[in-house]
C-alpha cells in the first residue's frame, strides 16, 4: 500500500468530499442527508474570502481519483477565551478505519489550530458513536457530562420566522 498523507483539499476534490459527507450522513443514520452539493462546497471554501470552512483530505492509495477521508473545520471566537477552532466533521471510509487515517486527519487539524493560536477546539459526537473513545483517548472532555452546557440549534425555518421572512 502506498504511503497515506493528509493534504489541503482542492476545488476538484469537492465532488469526492460531498460523496464522503453522504457516507457520513448514512453512517450517522441521518435520512435527510446533507442539504449541500459540491457547488456549495466549492463556493464556501474557494470562492469567498476568508473561506467559511477549511478541509483536509486523504487520497485513496489504490485509486487517485477517490478520497478515503476528510476533516472539515473552521475558526470561531469565544468571548471568554478568544480564538478557537470548531471541528465540523472527520470521516474515514470503513475500509480504512483502524489504519491511523483518522488520527492523521485529527492531528493535522490540531496542528493547524496551534499554528493559528487557537485556545481550544470544540466538536460534537452522537451519543452512540464509537468515535467518542477516539476523541477521549486524545484528551477530549465531554463537557455535556462534566458541565452545565447544552447545545441548542435554530433551524432554517426558525431563523426565517424570527426575522419575519418565513416564506
Amino acid at each position: 500500500m502506498a504511503t497515506l498523507s493528509v493534504r489541503d483539499a482542492r476545488r476538484e476534490d469537492c465532488k469526492e468530499v460531498r460523496r464522503l459527507i453522504q457516507e457520513l450522513a448514512d453512517f450517522e443514520k441521518m435520512p435527510d442527508g446533507p442539504r449541500i452539493d459540491e457547488k456549495d462546497l466549492e463556493r464556501d471554501s474557494f470562492d469567498v474570502k476568508p473561506p467559511l470552512f477549511y478541509c483536509y483530505v486523504v487520497d485513496d492509495p489504490n485509486d487517485s481519483s477517490k478520497l478515503i477521508g476528510y476533516a472539515i473545520y473552521f475558526y470561531a471566537y469565544g468571548a471568554l477565551t478568544g480564538r478557537k477552532m470548531y471541528l465540523e466533521d472527520i470521516y474515514v471510509t470503513e475500509t480504512f478505519r483502524g489504519k491511523g487515517v483518522g488520527h492523521m486527519l485529527f492531528q493535522k487539524v490540531v496542528q493547524k489550530g496551534v499554528e493559528m493560536k487557537c485556545v481550544d477546539m470544540d466538536f460534537v459526537v452522537l451519543d452512540w458513536n464509537p468515535a467518542q473513545d477516539f476523541y477521549k483517548a486524545r484528551g477530549a472532555r465531554d463537557i455535556t457530562e462534566e458541565g452545565s452546557w447544552h447545545l441548542y440549534h435554530l433551524g432554517n425555518d426558525c431563523l426565517k420566522t424570527l426575522t419575519g421572512k418565513s416564506k
